[in-house]
């Protein structure tokens, strides 16, 4: 009898071993451990005068066009420092863009900048900060929608525009 349980246990620890294999597809060979990639994206403000703006733009990593074959393999983001938002067009219409919101939509993720006044690059701790948590979203979800916000003075018609640049060593 004893030698029954025995052989039953045996037999059990081993479809027990068997079943803990990985479900994970083998990762070829010619898959690199990382790829370098960045992407731009631009909003191009129209408002009213003394008006409020709200746009959105669909940001999927499948647009980083040296990840496309590999999007199924990416573990994880760290964001470049040659990220940036770059404010284009203020100068030439003088205009003053307030209450500046970029977030992630249906998150907690955002960056503010209280007012815009001219052409600027914005890449300081807290921007690579936000362009950094907006990467680590990407990667997670494949897809994210990136809201731009604010309020301007004068009537946009043209030539204002934000661009986002995201940036990222893709961990393979």
């Amino acid at each position: 009898m004893k030698r029954f349980f025995s052989i039953l246990a045996l037999v059990a620890f081993t479809f027990a071993l068997i079943s803990c294999g990985s479900d994970d597809p083998k990762r070829p060979d010619d898959v690199p451990q990382s790829v370098n990639d960045a992407q731009n994206y631009t909003f191009e403000i129209l408002a009213n005068s003394n008006s409020t703006f709200g746009l959105e733009k669909e940001i999927r990593l499948e647009d980083f066009v040296k990840l496309k074959e590999y999007i199924k393999y990416v573990s994880k983001a760290d964001m470049k420092s040659d990220s940036y938002i770059k404010f284009a067009g203020v100068n030439k219409g003088g205009y003053t863009l307030t209450d500046v919101v970029l977030k992630v939509k249906g998150t907690d993720i955002q960056r503010k900048i209280k007012e815009v006044n001219k052409d600027d690059t914005y890449n300081s701790l807290d921007d690579l900060k936000f362009i950094d948590r907006v990467e680590k979203r990407l990667v997670s979800k494949k897809k994210i929608i990136l809201l731009l916000q604010g309020k301007t003075d004068k009537e946009i018609n043209k030539d204002v525009k934000v661009e986002i640049k995201l940036s990222a060593k893709f961990t393979l």
